[in-house]
């Protein structure tokens, strides 16, 4: 149900429609993905550590302690190259010196787990030079969609 306008708001209305001219609609594609490329030299040297070290999963005390140094978001990445970024990331921090960082890989949902999730601890272990430890992130960190990570120690 609509008014009708009183004659001289028509005129003005007519008027001003008369000076509008259409949109011109291109469609506009949704911008693709940044894709990372990964060189096959390793950016940084990997450090040599003892056969015996091992990457354990953490308790609550070690968590005292905690206090990060930095994130890295694995959303967006695919199981391949999720690895590689993580090992870049994990050797970028050692070199710098950090203690914690936090993972995050996403928790998925019911239907469709999240694959990153189930394998980011494997990794994890597979990289004693880099790694001691791990532990699921408190709720307000990301919870079981995130993991802080314990980075191993320079040795002298």
């Amino acid at each position: 149900m609509s008014k009708k306008l009183p004659p001289e708001e028509q005129e003005l209305w007519e008027n001003f429609t008369k000076t509008i001219k259409p949109i011109k609609r291109d469609k506009v594609a949704p911008e693709s993905p940044k894709k990372i490329f990964f060189t096959e030299k390793p950016f940084l040297p990997v450090p040599s550590i003892k056969r015996t070290q091992k990457v354990e999963a953490l308790h609550a005390n070690d968590l005292k302690t905690l206090s990060l140094d930095g994130k890295f978001d694995l959303h967006g990445f695919t199981q391949a190259y999720g690895e590689i970024a993580l090992k870049e990331f994990l050797k970028t921090a050692f070199y710098k010196g950090w203690r914690w960082v936090c993972i995050i890989t996403g928790k998925g949902s019911i239907d469709n787990p999240s694959v990153l999730r189930e394998q980011t601890p494997k990794w994890l272990k597979a990289m004693p030079e880099f790694v001691t430890g791990y532990s699921q992130a408190k709720p307000e960190d990301g919870g079981n969609g995130a993991l802080y990570v314990k980075i191993r120690r320079k040795t002298r």
